[in-house]
């Protein structure tokens, strides 16, 4: 699948050339957060820090539940281990609890700006999280 997407510059947005994202091991289908409509965490405007400018990939079994970290500070990255749990951090973001259908690798997002989440989208290859600091250092 090809998709385009946007750069930012000192003039705007201007397009980038198309670049093909695979976002899984076996199949060019963009994958869902089976039970995205059945929980109200992805509705969170703000995105964590970036951990790492570069998805994880893992493989996922369908039916299972699991809470990927939204804030960036889980030492279990890319899932939830409770951290943002913690007061004196003051984290805002909490875990995006998902689900996928097909049992098999699936690229997750480190970078934690993605648009699809928990999925890498490949927003990390944006200016402005290359750019930006991270929790794992380059």
């Amino acid at each position: 699948m090809l998709l385009t997407f946007t750069k930012i510059n000192k003039a705007g947005f201007r397009p980038m050339r198309n670049c093909q994202i695979l976002f899984s091991s076996t199949s060019n289908k963009v994958p869902t957060n089976v039970i995205k409509e059945v929980t109200s965490a992805h509705r969170q405007t703000e995105n964590g820090v970036v951990y790492d400018k570069k998805p994880f990939r893992v493989p996922l079994e369908a039916g299972k539940r699991y809470s990927w970290c939204l804030c960036g500070h889980s030492h279990n990255q890319p899932f939830c281990d409770g951290t943002h749990k913690n007061q004196q951090l003051k984290i805002k973001q909490k875990p995006i609890a998902f689900m996928v259908d097909e049992s098999k690798d699936y690229w997750l997002c480190n970078c934690k700006q993605t648009n699809n989440r928990p999925f890498c989208d490949g927003t990390h290859k944006l200016p402005v999280v290359q750019d930006a600091t991270s929790i794992v250092k380059q």
